[in-house]
């Protein structure tokens, strides 16, 4: 390699380094700006929920509000950890993997009835993570709001074992090209254009890489797609 070419790869790294800072850096500023109107909204429906007068109808509204915000929260936790970078240690806790699940189920089946489709759950096992729970709930979030977001008939199921965490839909699937540059930031594959800004799995992907869950992706057009969190040796006795 000559004296030019070593200049030239140096100063390209050096460019992809600064990205990177500024990327965390932006990241950082942001979910901190974020933190506070959600901090009003969650003192406002604190209030209101004891409002004797509240009808049953808003009482309804009030409780999609206050979900929508612990939802906000644990995300903006979660891109906290990716700013902070692999240097930071993480403020992990044992939690009971499937205590989480059953939360972020009992978020998705209304839009799973709105669009009737079934619900098929199977939680054969009972394995504990020391991690923070905020990264699971974003996880498991994107990926149920990904299936209930590209099927439109058939069902969703979700399977926990002992190693593992999968959601499985009967939706649209993905051809090989889209599966292999599914992960990556803003991608959208061809069927997907409109849909949101591409950033779900590429965010699930970056978490699990973080806590050691690798995330793996199976489709095929026409046929679905099962996306399955990799607990591995992250299990707590």
């Amino acid at each position: 390699m000559n004296s030019s070419s070593l200049q030239s790869s140096c100063h390209a790294g050096a460019a992809v380094a600064d990205d990177a800072s500024r990327e965390r850096e932006f990241t950082r500023a942001a979910s901190h700006e974020l933190r506070t109107p959600l901090t009003v909204i969650r003192v406002a429906s604190d209030l209101i929920e004891h409002d004797p007068g509240l009808s049953e109808a808003s009482k309804r509204s009030l409780a999609r509000i206050q979900d929508a915000v612990s939802g906000m929260e644990a995300i903006i936790d979660a891109l906290l950890l990716l700013a902070r970078g692999e240097r930071c240690a993480m403020e992990a806790e044992h939690f009971s993997v499937r205590e989480l699940v059953e939360q972020e189920l009992a978020h998705v089946r209304p839009l799973l009835e709105h669009k009737q489709l079934k619900l098929d759950v199977k939680l054969d096992a009972a394995p504990v993570l020391h991690a923070p729970p905020c990264v699971l709930r974003v996880m498991l979030g994107n990926l149920l709001n990904n299936a209930a977001r590209f099927t439109d008939a058939g069902e969703v199921r979700v399977r926990l074992g002992s190693d593992r965490l999968s959601v499985e839909d009967t939706g649209i699937g993905m051809d090989a090209a889209t599966l292999a540059r599914a992960c990556e930031p803003f991608y959208r594959g061809e069927s997907e254009q409109g849909v949101g800004p591409g950033l779900g799995l590429a965010i699930a992907h970056r978490l699990g890489q973080r806590c050691g869950w690798p995330l793996q992706l199976q489709s095929a057009p026409g046929q679905g797609t099962c996306a399955s969190i990799l607990f591995g040796d992250a299990i707590r006795d």
